[in-house]
């Protein structure tokens, strides 16, 4: 099992905060951009009132899985999910990574 660093989590969120306030492109584009700093933390790296949380981000990120044209891969999860949703749902899941981050630096 892998245990949780308050920094290093704490260290990712920020910079995806960060990168999600001053990005230049729409929250849909900013979101795919911030994930790729945050794509290798795991659930199970956060203290348990916390996972479920991170569980519902990741699931809004990749709900649409890949995108396929004739069996060859031409989106990842990530990138075809956020080309996909609302804008307004860009925003809650942006929501939802401040509110965790907040979380952590309370704790």
């Amino acid at each position: 099992m892998v245990e949780w660093s308050k920094s290093y989590i704490h260290g990712k969120l920020r910079e995806t905060i960060y990168s999600l306030a001053v990005g230049p492109d729409d929250i849909r584009r900013r979101l795919f951009y911030a994930h790729q700093g945050f794509a290798h933390i795991r659930k199970e790296q956060f203290p348990k009132e916390l996972q479920a949380d991170w569980e519902w981000v990741i699931h809004q990120l990749t709900k649409f899985g890949p995108a396929v044209y004739f069996g060859t891969l031409t989106r990842g999860s990530v990138e075809h999910t956020c080309s996909r949703i609302r804008k307004q749902t860009g925003v809650k899941i942006a929501k939802k990574i401040l509110e965790i981050y907040l979380y952590l630096e309370h704790i």
